[in-house]
């Protein structure tokens, strides 16, 4: 039989191999299911392929400058430094290989096919995966749709122009450029920021609110951009794209009335950074075969256990609706592919941390101080500045601070790292409110000498006026 005519039969077919479908499939093969997974790109997703993995890598060689100064202060002569941007990138790629080829491995171990192709539901037990070499039938028991999104188009500044490009295209050019523009003052319009003005480039950004990176307390913005000019020289507020034009040479140039202003910003790209869309890789699996409902927000309806309206269909990810991140799909994929199994398994995190790699990192995690003062009459403030911490210090890092919010019962209620390795030290913060610890808990805490999660024990107790360093 050819694989054109070949059909298949499983417990559990998986749809899309991201964060959220590649464990997803890994653990209803733990759980003893016969697992299928679809793919119609490349293993692990956005995140690994085009998004966390390559801009984080990209933002970790781009912040050689300011380290290469600091060995000059103290002593350690470099010479002359120079960028090979190609090596750069193949240094960022061959991260990738290894990660895909460990979910590669992770698959291979646990028995789950691999499928290369485009899913398209026949009805609420089958699917027809469209590939290079033809088409082929999966009947299944229950389907997990981790489809995932992409960049959101927006109207004028669509990709099919001439250098109006992605954050997914921006992390694969073959040169630093010289200018850039990016059209969105979230987290992935100011990490661009980070990672290509240290590598020599002129970036502006254009964000129709009155400030940027509105999913953050107006604290941790004031504090990243005192930090650096490269977080307000070029960062236009109340600026709306209005349109696109090409010079004489081909370079774009973008209009933007800002604040009434007329202004034209060219660059050698265009960067549109305004948000993520589920709908067209949605569209592509034909949902309308099934039973599945969508919310009013055009998201996928789902429970608990992250099953839809059609029994037999789960969905997990960017496809199940915001918050857009990688931690949430693998958490969901887990519980989607437990339930499958039969397991009374239900999405339990309360606590989901937002990290930004700029420079300071930025990570919070649980109510703000404002949020907080909405909920209670009185709240517990402690916050400590990074620039107390002997580790902050000894690794040339003082900027930013920590910040635990409490419950007048001394209950934590949310933690804001702005600093270096704020990504690691919320884990701690994160940990403490899932076992609903307290201030008392967090300070009384041993915490090793030096190291970045001090300060959040100092923080801790400065909620209650211990604190050794603040001042």
């Amino acid at each position: 039989m050819s694989h054109a005519d070949s059909a298949l039969a499983t417990d559990l077919l998986v749809i899309g191999a991201g964060p959220g479908g590649y464990t997803a499939a890994i653990r209803g093969a733990q759980r003893g299911l016969d697992v299928a997974l679809v793919e119609r790109e490349t293993v692990g997703g956005v995140c690994i392929n085009h998004g966390c993995i390559p801009a984080k890598s990209l933002i970790h060689a781009a912040g050689f400058q300011r380290d290469i100064q600091h060995w000059n202060d103290i002593g350690i002569e470099t010479g002359e430094v120079s960028v090979d941007f190609d090596a750069v990138q193949a240094w960022k790629d061959d991260v990738i290989e290894q990660l895909t080829d460990n979910i590669r491995a992770g698959l291979d171990a646990h028995d789950v096919r691999l499928l290369g192709g485009t899913a398209r539901f026949r009805d609420s037990s089958t699917v027809v995966v469209e590939g290079e070499r033809g088409d082929r039938t999966v009947e299944f028991d229950h389907a997990i749709v981790a489809t995932g999104s992409e960049p959101l188009e927006l109207p004028g500044l669509g990709f099919d122009n001439d250098r109006v490009i992605s954050s997914r295209e921006v992390l694969q050019l073959d040169s630093v450029p010289d200018e850039l523009v990016v059209v969105g003052g979230g987290y992935i319009g100011m990490e661009a920021v980070t990672k290509f003005a240290k590598f020599g480039s002129s970036v502006r950004v254009v964000e129709a609110r009155d400030r940027v990176l509105m999913m953050f307390e107006e604290e941790v913005v004031d504090t990243i951009q005192e930090t650096s000019e490269m977080y307000t020289d070029g960062i236009y507020t109340n600026a709306i794209a209005t349109g696109l034009e090409y010079d004489e040479e081909g370079r774009p140039v973008l209009l933007v009335d800002h604040d009434g202003t007329e202004r034209r910003f060219s660059a050698d790209y265009v960067i549109v950074a305004a948000g993520r869309d589920t709908t067209a890789a949605r569209d592509r699996i034909a949902l309308e075969n099934t039973d599945v409902e969508l919310t009013e927000a055009g998201y996928i309806e789902t429970d608990d256990q992250l099953r839809t309206t059609d029994e037999n269909i789960f969905a997990v990810g960017d496809a199940a609706g915001e918050p857009f991140l990688a931690h949430v799909a693998y958490e969901e994929g887990k519980v989607a592919a437990a339930a499958a199994a039969g397991d009374d398994a239900a999405l339990g995190t309360d606590y989901l941390p937002s990290v930004m790699y700029t420079d300071p990192e930025v990570a919070v995690v649980g109510k703000s101080e404002s949020e907080a003062r909405k909920a209670h009459d009185d709240v517990l403030v402690g916050r400590v500045p990074m620039s107390t911490s002997g580790r902050a210090l000894s690794a040339n890092k003082p900027a930013g601070y920590v910040k635990v919010v409490a419950a007048p019962n001394g209950e934590l209620l949310g933690a804001q790292i702005v600093g270096a390795r704020a990504s690691d030290t919320i884990a701690e913060a994160t940990l403490a409110l899932e076992l609903d610890a307290t201030v008392d808990d967090l300070r009384g805490t041993a915490h090793a000498h030096p190291t970045f999660p001090e300060a959040l024990a100092d923080a801790a107790a400065d909620a209650v006026g211990e604190s050794i360093h603040s001042h």
